[in-house]
């Protein structure tokens, strides 16, 4: 029997329900893990509503939601793998997916950061470059930048930039930004709003491994741009990294920093 674990975002969580099912014998079933703090029993609900064969067990604090594929494929198939391909989200000009960070609005930190961010020039780089929010409006801002390499470890954030980054500026690719990105020159600035959950878990680590990187990829007097909640503790690994850092901002519950290589 086949297990898919449901994420956090619960468009996301149906459309692998729709690729389950698609992939599934008629008579076969599968089951779905939902974490009851994501949403289980609510999603169960949905599920119930639209499946003919279904069952439930409640263990591990999560829902355990058992579907077996019968002759007939619910009407709901249909949208629910429109989850698992890119599209224009009109609301925010952007294609992007569920799956994707804020994949649906507009990041308030991200929006932030643009707006405290100096002219920048030469090469930089955008760290956890999303659907490319970030990367797109600073190219539009600033002329003088000779590339702009998007970084993302999530192949559909890379593919999801290729669509809504229109620059033969932007050097667009797939990295883990918390190791050293291969082939990436020394770098003027980078800007960065670095995620703190791994899985369900808050992950403190995560922005301080992007914090040492960006340190690693700057060159002498390069700057790092970050946005990030209030209650990461990021100046520590500042101080350490950086010859010097400084908070800009400290508004709408996110503060901002450049720290100089």
């Amino acid at each position: 029997m086949k297990t898919i674990h449901g994420t956090k975002q619960k468009h996301e969580t149906y459309g692998l329900v729709a690729l389950a099912w698609e992939k599934l014998r008629i008579g076969n079933e599968f089951t779905l893990i939902q974490p009851n703090d994501w949403g289980g029993k609510s999603i169960q609900k949905i599920i119930e509503s639209h499946f003919d064969s279904v069952s439930c067990e409640s263990k591990n604090k999560s829902r355990y939601i058992i579907i077996t594929k019968t002759e007939t494929t619910p009407d709901i198939i249909d949208e629910w793998l429109s989850h698992t391909k890119l599209r224009m989200v009109d609301d925010i000009g952007f294609y992007s997916m569920p799956g994707l960070f804020g994949w649906n609005k507009i990041d308030v930190g991200s929006k932030l950061l643009l707006d405290y961010l100096p002219d920048l020039k030469g090469q930089g780089a955008d760290f956890g470059c999303g659907y490319g929010y970030l990367s797109r409006h600073i190219l539009d801002k600033n002329p003088n930048i000779q590339n702009l390499y998007c970084v993302d470890c999530d192949d559909r954030a890379v593919e999801a930039c290729q669509k809504n980054i229109d620059d033969n500026r932007a050097v667009i690719r797939q990295g883990d930004c918390t190791k050293p990105i291969p082939d990436l020159p020394k770098l003027d600035f980078i800007v960065m709003n670095p995620p703190f959950h791994d899985s369900k878990s808050e992950d403190r680590t995560l922005g301080q491994d992007f914090i040492k990187m960006a340190a690693h990829h700057l060159k002498p007097k390069g700057e790092c741009w970050i946005v990030a909640n209030t209650h990461m503790p990021y100046e520590d690994i500042l101080k350490d990294c950086f010859f010097s850092f400084e908070r800009i901002a400290q508004e709408k519950g996110f503060k901002i920093f450049r720290a100089v290589r």
